[in-house]
């Protein structure tokens, strides 16, 4: 991990953000696991398809919380031009080396061919991968956003907020404005990872633990009931209602943030814990060619959802967490999954 001086607002160490790591690490590889099912509709039953629904729903704040940890971390920081370049370098070779190692996979293991190597430099080549290039451009715009942070009066940031809220609600309707809105709505998380925990810092929000609670609940329940019902409408797997960018996965994500920083108030984190921090980007980018395996050895339709994706996700876990333990032992290539 890198690092940079801080300023004295900042704790050095969030122990509630590897816990946080660990729990969307978990939520990103259920996301994947559960889409297998989901998008198998019409050929699972509708209770399975239902109960898919429901994984997949509650795990779609894991990509917003780990956009709300890298902000709350580097839009306090205070700027360091070799640290920034440094970390810019990094996700470009980040993106070639992933890119990379899934052609070869898949070629390899898959027989899938690519023939449109150009087209990696905007659009990644496993689906997951997305987040790389997301980030780097998160990246790219801190000095930018961290400038607009600290010239920015509580009103201006209030409306940002409400034009936020107000597209990210426009965009379930509006198919024209989800894609440009997307990226603004990866920029709100990154932001709104600072403020909220600059708050969280200031302000004893545990005692409205039942609130954030209730919630994630009605966020969930929303999302869950309106893809389903779109779904069964238009006969085949309907996911716009658990979008990033939409207000239930908003809310919800702030709410789940919110939870865990005000409640985990532990000096230290569990051996394991902390190892499975450690190995969150790692996981993230590796667990595909684990997802592919279980994949080619097993029907996951011919197994019941509520027992196969929480069985399949600890197995992909176990697979990518033993191959990366081993990874981060030579040096080299600690790079590669750090």
């Amino acid at each position: 991990m890198e690092i940079i001086k801080e300023k004295k607002t900042v704790p050095t160490r969030e122990n509630a953000f590897d816990i946080l790591r660990v729990i969307s690490m978990i939520m990103v590889i259920t996301v994947h696991v559960s889409n297998v099912y989901s998008r198998s509709f019409g050929i699972i039953n509708h209770s399975s398809f239902l109960i898919s629904l429901v994984f997949n729903t509650i795990s779609r704040i894991s990509v917003p919380i780990f956009l709300m940890i890298s902000g709350a971390l580097l839009l306090n920081r205070e700027w360091n031009k070799n640290k920034y370049i440094k970390r810019i370098i990094k996700y470009i070779v980040l993106i070639i080396a992933w890119d990379s190692i899934y052609l070869i996979w898949e070629y390899l293991y898959l027989g899938i061919t690519y023939h449109q190597l150009y087209r990696l430099i905007l659009t990644p080549y496993r689906a997951h991968l997305w987040f790389l290039y997301t980030i780097l451009i998160l990246y790219i715009l801190q000095p930018l956003l961290k400038i607009i942070k600290e010239k920015s009066n509580r009103i201006i940031q209030s409306i940002l907020f409400v034009l936020w809220l107000l597209f990210s609600t426009l965009s379930i309707t509006i198919p024209f404005l989800a894609q440009y809105f997307t990226l603004f709505s990866y920029i709100g998380f990154f932001v709104m990872g600072d403020v909220l925990y600059s708050y969280i810092k200031k302000n004893d929000l545990k005692k409205y633990n039942v609130l954030w609670i209730l919630i994630m609940l009605i966020c969930f329940i929303s999302s869950i009931a309106l893809n389903y019902q779109t779904s069964i409408k238009r006969n085949q797997f309907y996911n716009l209602f658990f979008a990033y960018r939409t207000p239930f996965i908003m809310f919800s994500s702030f709410a789940f943030f919110i939870l865990v920083i005000s409640n985990y108030k532990k000096e230290t984190v569990s051996k394991i814990g902390s190892l499975l921090s450690s190995l969150s980007l790692g996981v993230y980018l590796i667990h595909g060619i684990f997802l592919d395996i279980t994949i080619q050895c097993f029907q996951y339709q011919s197994i019941n959802p509520i027992i196969g994706i929480p069985i399949f996700t600890m197995m992909i876990l176990l697979g990518s967490s033993l191959i990366l333990i081993i990874i981060k032992k030579i040096k080299i290539l600690n790079y590669f999954i750090s």
